[in-house]
């Protein structure tokens, strides 16, 4: 399987897609990058869940200045190894990681913050509210955090110190965002 960016300085590139992943469609992926628009240029970015770390490359493509992708699953990490090998020197503004979620989130919070942060777990997945308490030390001061999900299912208002702000609907897929509550 694979994946092809669509938009960015790597628009066209074609990704490999670990067997077992759900890529984050390409409308989703325009969708979100829409709605961050100019807050990509520059930011630090984490991609959690990343897959084959289509979304955190576009996000590199598209401006943001260093990227964290990160994954539990070893094939994931291989193949987002693989293609960020194809990028060139580039790719070197991006790191990847293998953690289990939500848990090896707190071995990122060494001082290290994000402005924005995407989440892409398994639709089944359960753990959101822990997810985002869990996410929530790793966002920087007037930073966003954006989890897909089910568009059938609805994710928490509130988690720890987030507060939910807004939820975008994209056929079967589903955008929360969330930022710091005031």
């Amino acid at each position: 399987m694979a994946v092809k960016l669509s938009g960015g300085e790597y628009r066209g590139r074609v990704l490999a897609v670990p067997s077992g992943s759900r890529p984050t469609e390409g409308r989703v992926r325009e969708a979100l990058f829409s709605i961050w628009g100019d807050r990509l240029a520059g930011s630090r970015f984490l991609d959690l869940f990343a897959g084959s770390g289509a979304v955190g490359i576009e996000a590199l493509g598209r401006g943001a200045g260093a990227v964290v992708c990160v994954d539990s699953d070893p094939r994931a990490v291989r193949a987002m190894e693989e293609n960020l090998g194809r990028l060139g020197p580039s790719s070197r503004q991006v790191a990847v990681r293998r953690l289990n979620l939500p848990g090896g989130l707190s071995r990122l919070a060494g001082g290290e913050s994000f402005d924005l942060i995407f989440a892409d777990p398994p639709y089944a997945f359960a753990g959101h509210a822990a997810l985002l308490v869990a996410m929530a030390p790793l966002l920087a001061e007037g930073g966003e955090i954006a989890v897909e999900h089910s568009a059938r299912g609805e994710l928490p208002e509130t988690a720890g110190p987030l507060a939910r702000v807004d939820v975008r609907r994209y056929g079967e897929s589903g955008v929360s965002f969330y930022n710091r509550q005031p």
